[in-house]
């Protein structure tokens, strides 16, 4: 991965709403040294790249109710409820 050190840790997927998200063990700020960007229109956050389960993805993270979240499509594989590893770090660029 880049030279960005990549955080791994163990979560759960939380279902129930598009999206699917996992919470994440910490601020992606202060662990990478890098601000929020704009992701879309009306959102900021940080595009990240990584893998769920040893199967690699690219996806976003954003910041929802003083909490950090991985958002996931249903294409990343997982289930809401499952227990997932998650390896990532932030894209480049």
């Amino acid at each position: 991965m880049g030279r960005h050190r990549a955080v791994a840790f163990r979560a759960i997927v939380q279902g129930g709403h598009q999206p699917w998200l996992v919470l994440l063990p910490f601020d992606p700020v202060s662990q990478w040294s890098t601000p929020a960007r704009p992701l879309w229109k009306c959102g900021h956050g940080h595009r990240v790249r990584g893998s769920l389960n040893g199967r690699d993805f690219h996806g976003a993270v954003v910041e929802r109710g003083g909490a950090f979240w991985l958002q996931l499509e249903e294409a990343a594989g997982v289930d809401p409820g499952q227990s997932v590893d998650v390896l990532i770090e932030p894209e480049e660029g």
